[in-house]
């Protein structure tokens, strides 16, 4: 039996992504969470619409904060075959570590984004 990973997948500006969904907490809208639990202009790039949030839980400090996205595209049961750890050339031009692999999502390879790192990477430039 091939084992699989679940993975929410998400788009911000014109570029597809994936994260594990344990990462999750829930999705939301961003009209309804304050201003200062947001976290927008991250290395993914610039949202266009700005309505969607992914809440994300950080258990080492206790808290939840909302990633804004364009939309959020679902959750695909991908076999862990097709997840692959970035190549180390990608990991050392990178300006994140967020990064952590690819997937292969209907044959396109996709970036597989750590969401805890990503929120704390763009709290700590702000």
């Amino acid at each position: 039996m091939t084992q699989s990973a679940d993975l929410l997948v998400f788009q911000v500006g014109a570029r597809v992504f994936a994260s594990a969904v344990h990462d999750v907490v829930r999705i939301g809208a961003v009209k309804d969470v304050p201003p200062d639990e947001l976290i927008e202009g991250t290395s993914l790039g610039a949202t266009f619409a700005r309505e969607r949030g992914i809440v994300v839980a950080d258990r080492a400090m206790g808290t939840e904060t909302t990633l804004v996205v364009d939309q959020v595209l679902g959750v695909r049961a991908v076999p862990e075959a097709e997840i692959h750890p970035l190549p180390a050339f990608a990991a050392a031009v990178l300006r994140t570590a967020a990064v952590a692999g690819l997937v292969l999502l209907d044959d396109a390879p996709t970036l597989l984004v750590d969401l805890p790192t990503l929120v704390r990477e763009t709290r700590a430039s702000a």
